[in-house]
């Protein structure tokens, strides 16, 4: 059963629920290999997920869940670097994730 993460009251106004769902992510036009990804995140507008590369804000990208066949636009919302070297991303995708919870 997935976990709800706790929120900040004073930043966000959804709930986050704890997911690990193996995931691609690419530039939008797919000029770069796909980095294959985890989420650590879902929420009804986006995800949150781990990367070995710096993205910037507002990047528009394409995110697979391979497992489903779920494709969708989105665009980087921050980019924070993890204490293990890597970056964890938040993306705002569009209202679809609400209806791929059920794929969850």
């Amino acid at each position: 059963m997935a976990t709800p993460v706790p929120t900040r009251p004073d930043r966000r106004s959804e709930r986050r629920i704890r997911k690990s769902l193996a995931a691609e992510l690419s530039y939008e036009d797919e000029s770069v290999p796909k980095e294959m990804t985890f989420t650590e995140n879902v929420s009804p507008r986006g995800v949150r997920v781990t990367t070995v590369q710096r993205w910037q804000p507002g990047t528009r990208v394409l995110l697979a869940f391979p497992e489903n066949g779920i494709r969708s636009q989105g665009s980087v919302i921050y980019c924070r670097c993890a204490e293990s070297g890597n970056f964890v991303l938040g993306l705002e995708l569009p209202w679809e994730v609400q209806r791929w919870q059920m794929f969850w």
